[in-house]
């Protein structure tokens, strides 16, 4: 498996050159952290939630399912990033093996029984500026033959004094599951994804944006579907989330096989209580069809509406929906 590869090969670099200086870690300020990238869900009380937790029937007082479709879409994105990181967090924080003036290099590094030989390259820019690529190649090739499977750019946050603040900045990130699909040892991953995120400050809003392309549906893997996602957030204000993909939604015997675009936006205070409006257009659809629900901050539903099953609805909006009392569809 290829992220099991690239974990192991995080440790090869234990061994790299014992020359520390401090100027490696202005390279590794030019590298993504967690904190800058992560998509965070509707939270109550400070803890932030996860796809895993108790199961309910939907319904009016039940937990609300496109809460649910929410953090399980945030689970998504993270889980095409956190592991990258996580990984890039690894290797980095042993000395590099060459260190020059606008450049470290991690690797290049084989595990003795690895078929996979591993290289990563951090160069500056600008005082704040870096860029950052992952490379990887057979053992038995030419260093010719490395090929990009993770990269990115990032622009480091400074403060008034012109100094960089570690953890704060913007930048891009792209996975190149296809590349990486080349390498031995490859897992089922395919496509792309771009993310770029911007994180200026721990009081500044935050937004992920992520474009994932040609990837493996979970639901069939004989088939490559599209998504884009757009999240943003503050510290103190809640935040909200939207994404959008096509499938055969309006499926049916009767029916032809065509796409539909599905895009669902969620919007969330502080305290958790949110709102999820969707809208579903094209493919087997001759109008748009919309759904709305509302939750508490308990995540409970207490507004339902489906614009072509309105006797499915219960929930008055005015008092059901707190600060969210008009629909918003996504945009994207």
């Amino acid at each position: 498996m290829l992220r099991k590869s690239l974990l192991c090969a995080s440790l090869l670099f234990v061994g790299c050159n014992d020359a520390q200086s401090n100027d490696a870690d202005t390279f590794r300020d030019g590298l993504p952290s967690k904190e800058m990238t992560q998509v965070k869900a509707p939270k109550a009380n400070g803890q932030g939630l996860t796809a895993a937790g108790p199961s309910a029937q939907y319904g009016q007082g039940q937990k609300a399912e496109y809460y649910q479709a929410t953090v399980n879409a945030t689970v998504a994105v993270n889980g095409g990033t956190l592991w990258v990181l996580n990984l890039i967090e690894q290797i980095s924080k042993y000395p590099p093996t060459t260190l020059e003036e606008n450049k470290a290099v991690w690797g290049p590094s084989t595990d003795a029984l690895s078929p996979t030989t591993w290289r990563l390259t951090v160069t500056k820019s600008g005082e704040a500026s870096f860029s950052w690529v992952l490379e990887g190649k057979a053992k038995g090739e030419e260093d010719s033959a490395f090929r990009a499977v993770l990269s990115g750019t990032q622009q480091v946050a400074v403060d008034a004094d012109g100094e960089r603040v570690k953890g704060y900045g913007s930048g891009e990130l792209f996975i190149d599951w296809d590349a990486a699909h080349t390498l031995p040892d490859a897992d089922d991953n395919v496509g792309t994804v771009e993310i770029r995120y911007s994180r200026p400050s721990a009081s500044a809003e935050a937004t992920v944006d992520a474009d994932f392309h040609q990837v493996r549906d979970d639901k069939d893997p004989n088939k490559r579907v599209d998504g884009t996602y757009h999240y943003k957030a503050s510290a103190t204000a809640g935040g909200e989330f939207e994404f959008a993909t096509f499938d055969d939604i309006a499926a049916g015997e009767a029916l032809p096989v065509m796409m539909e675009k599905l895009s669902i936006k969620s919007r969330w205070t502080a305290t958790g209580a949110g709102r999820s409006d969707i809208r579903v257009t094209g493919g087997n659809l001759e109008d748009a069809a919309t759904l709305n629900e509302c939750w508490d901050k308990n995540f409970l539903s207490t507004y339902f509406r489906v614009s072509f099953m309105p006797r499915l609805g219960y929930g008055e909006e005015a008092e059901a929906c707190g600060e969210f009392t008009a629909a918003v569809y996504s945009s994207l």
